[in-house]
């Protein structure tokens, strides 16, 4: 049987807060199913989101969403 997680267990499993969750499930980043007003995720899912997401960094270097800071004078 399949691990079901809340968007709370998910926001601690990527370690980000819970209102992230609900932003990326919207935007559908994260893959997520609506029961009446709850959302549920399938771990394998966010674990696979995750796995994905490294493999194609480490492939292919930094993201490109994210920039280097420079330094201010």
């Amino acid at each position: 049987m399949q691990e079901i997680l809340t968007p709370s267990q998910v926001a601690a499993l990527l370690q980000i807060h819970v209102k992230t969750v609900y932003r990326l499930t919207e935007e559908g980043v994260i893959p997520g199913n609506r029961i009446g007003r709850s959302w549920r995720f399938r771990k394998m899912d966010i674990l696979d989101l995750v796995s994905n997401k490294q493999r194609k960094q480490s492939k292919y270097g930094k993201s490109p969403g994210l920039k280097k800071r420079l330094p201010t004078s």
